[in-house]
């Protein structure tokens, strides 16, 4: 039984690891690619209003979030929204909360997350978000 839960802690350190190195590699393609001004289209899968789950086409200048849906960002009619940097920082608490299930999918030209999914506890229901960008287009 003691090297089963040993077997089991090392796999499980390892898969984080792995998804951390995964994301560390990524985000620094990301960084390097200096993009501050981009438009794409923002999916939240979620047990949410549908004013929250869009699809929303998002604007960024200069890091931040300028329109929605061609209309001036405003938080109150889609909840808080996120550009691909506060994306990446949402993915890194994520996995260090040591997620039940999680899936990250980077995009292979800029290294952004564009398709993730996070599951926190096997226990609770409807607490699992994910996100899926789509029609990136650097300005």
């Amino acid at each position: 039984m003691r090297y089963l839960t040993l077997l089991i802690l090392i796999l499980f350190s390892c898969s984080k690891s792995i998804d951390e190195d995964k994301l560390s590699l990524n985000e620094s393609k990301w960084q390097s690619s200096k993009t501050v001004n981009y438009e794409f289209t923002l999916s939240i899968m979620c047990f949410c209003p549908v004013e929250r789950t869009g699809p929303h086409i998002i604007k960024v200048v200069n890091d931040k979030i300028v329109t929605v849906n061609n209309l001036p960002y405003n938080p109150a009619l889609t909840g808080e929204l996120m550009t691909i940097n506060q994306l990446f920082e949402f993915v890194k608490t994520s996995i260090a909360k040591n997620p039940f299930r999680n899936t990250i999918e980077y995009n292979s030209t800029y290294g952004y997350p564009q398709n993730v999914y996070f599951d926190f506890n096997q226990q609770i229901a409807d607490e699992e978000i994910g996100y899926q960008i789509t029609n990136f287009k650097p300005n």
